[in-house]
């Protein structure tokens, strides 16, 4: 060893924090030592081709199906005219922030009476740091640079929401609660996937090692013998490091290198194996064991929902109901965040009303499809059974006339049933209580085709009262489109008590799709046959003895001949309708 030395240069990388401290200077919080969280959070997602597929997957599964418009008029409201974008793609900006940061931004421009916000911005999460009393927002055209300054990089603050001052613009921002750890102090966001961050950077960094080792045909554990003899110095020692080492501890440099000095080949040392020559199969077990850390870190129950396919995938069915899992465990959660900010957006803009997220599809969906797209395709089902359990709830639907009927949408929360239930004999309570003579007289005429002039000269009533009438009798859902409904028509004859009227729910074909050109299924039909009204304890009372959720699973996949739109339910579903007894 007298003549030959050796030394070891390894390479590493340290994963930066989201340590959270106070630049002085100009008064925000770091996000990140050196204020860079955000842009490692971003060279993750840049790096694992797992990672971002599964956040683009997620941002479909929450917002792809854009916005739906509950109740209210609230169209202006989504086209969101004064902005570049239409609320359905703010909103979808919203959940790629809140699924790659952990939390959404949006910037709000009041009209110059300062009565509402009649602009919607989407402002990236990662432009924005913020005072510790989160009230003050600062944006940057380059957050890179350490000094910042208004003249340097166009430092900026805007402010957040104040009831007390609507002028100008103002910031809301949301963020998904999350532990402290030491040197944060709760300001900024956490993804949930935080727990597998060196999962991802691994995968990562495999993909980049498997490059770089085939570009510069370097591996881990490389050996260079220089044979000119030892250095003389420690110093001379040290600068032939660095120049194999380079300038920087890069990925690039495939690992661990070996440099050994020597007087002459002959006292060169022989190495005869560093890694061993199963590298392939260790990198495998390796890369196998982070892509399931990656899933397990992202909540994945079934990684076939996001287009991967892995040895001993669950079949299709399986896969469908571990897609029920996930939407019911992070899914509805993630929209029902979205919605509560949504909602006090158009709030804020002056609507009554309300929006929610529309539900989509998992990608594997065409597997579920029967090859004529028009037919069903359904679980297996014990459908004598269950028929038979459906036969001993209800009532016949010929001892009841409809008085109004509304669609149930696939998986309207129970809350919001109970909601509409509520509000459906609360108005007919408050039409007997508030309607009058003059109204009663309007609608009657209304009944027979008169117009609203005709109506004021023949009551000799002002046109304006005649309006402000009409107006309250659409309220009310006693005409619709110009007619008179079947709450209008009870009303003319004679409106019965409050008590008599009920809320049932009946299946039947949807609305909104054509007519079935192969065969709709047995259980459906005979289902409706049965010709049953059922009130929402009978359903829930159902579900528990065919031990399904029978609001939600009504049947296999169907997609639409005419919008080719592929729904995870049969062309069926459950109206709400408020009825009285014949």
């Amino acid at each position: 060893m007298n003549n030959s030395k050796i030394m070891s240069l390894s390479f590493g990388k340290d994963i930066i924090k989201p340590i959270e401290e106070l630049d002085r200077r100009t008064g925000f919080i770091k996000w990140g030592k050196k204020n860079d969280y955000p842009f490692e959070i971003i060279n993750l997602y840049n790096s694992s081709a797992w990672h971002s597929g599964i956040i683009k997957n997620k941002t479909f599964y929450i917002s792809g199906g854009g916005l739906d418009i509950v109740s209210g008029e609230l169209q202006q409201f989504i086209d969101n005219i004064f902005s570049d974008f239409n609320m359905n793609e703010v909103c979808e900006r919203m959940t790629f922030d809140f699924e790659m940061f952990g939390g959404f931004a949006v910037k709000g421009t009041w009209n110059k009476e300062g009565t509402r916000v009649v602009r919607w911005e989407h402002i990236n999460v990662d432009d924005l740091r913020m005072s510790e009393d989160m009230r003050t927002f600062y944006l940057s055209d380059d957050w890179s640079v350490m000094n910042q300054s208004e003249s340097k990089t166009n430092l900026r603050t805007i402010q957040a929401l104040d009831d007390n001052n609507r002028q100008g613009t103002f910031i809301l921002f949301y963020k998904e609660p999350a532990k402290k750890f030491k040197g944060e102090k709760g300001i900024y966001p956490k993804p949930t996937y935080y727990g597998g961050i060196t999962a991802i950077q691994t995968d990562g960094d495999i993909s980049k090692f498997h490059m770089y080792e085939l570009n510069n045909g370097f591996k881990s554990g490389t050996l260079i013998s220089m044979t000119g003899g030892i250095p003389e110095s420690v110093e001379e020692e040290n600068k032939i490091r660095d120049m194999i080492k380079g300038r920087s501890q890069a990925l690039e440099d495939a690992g661990e290198i070996i440099i050994t000095f020597s007087n002459g080949k002959d006292n060169a040392p022989e190495v005869h194996q560093l890694n061993g020559n199963d590298l392939d199969k260790r990198y495998q077990i390796l890369q196998n064991s982070v892509q399931q850390n990656i899933l397990v870190a992202h909540s994945i129950t079934s990684p076939k929902l996001f287009g991967i396919i892995q040895e001993g995938s669950f079949n299709s069915a399986e896969a469908l109901e571990l897609f029920e899992i996930f939407k019911n465990s992070y899914i509805d959660m993630r929209q029902r965040r979205l919605e509560w900010m949504l909602n006090k957006m158009v709030e804020l803009s002056g609507y009554i009303g309300r929006v929610k997220l529309k539900d989509v599809n998992p990608v594997n969906k065409k597997e579920e499809e029967t090859p004529d797209s028009e037919s069903e395709s359904f679980k297996s089902i014990d459908d004598d059974f269950e028929l038979k359990v459906f036969a001993e709830f209800g009532v016949n639907e010929s001892d009841y006339k409809v008085i109004k009927s509304d669609v149930l949408e696939w998986e309207t929360p129970e809350d919001e049933i109970i909601k509409r239930e509520n509000f459906a004999l609360e108005s007919i309570g408050t039409i007997k209580a508030e309607i009058n003579d003059f109204d009663k007289s309007v609608l009657r005429m209304l009944s027979k085709g008169e117009d609203g002039t005709s109506i004021s000269k023949a009551l000799s009533k002002p046109l304006t009262d005649v309006a402000e009438s009409i107006e309250r009798l659409k309220g009310w859902e006693m005409i619709v489109e110009a007619k008179v409904t079947d709450v209008g028509e009870y009303v003319l004859d004679k409106l019965p008590e409050t008590r008599q009227f009920e809320v049932r729910y009946k299946y039947q074909v949807r609305p909104d799709v054509p007519p079935v050109k192969t065969k709709t299924r047995d259980f459906c039909k005979k289902l409706i046959d049965l010709g049953r009204l059922y009130s929402r304890e009978d359903i829930n009372m159902i579900s528990g003895r065919v031990s399904r959720d029978v609001w939600k699973y009504r049947g296999g996949w169907y997609t639409n001949p005419k919008t080719k739109v592929s729904t995870p339910y049969c062309r069926h579903t459950w109206f709400q309708e408020l009825v009285i007894k014949r």
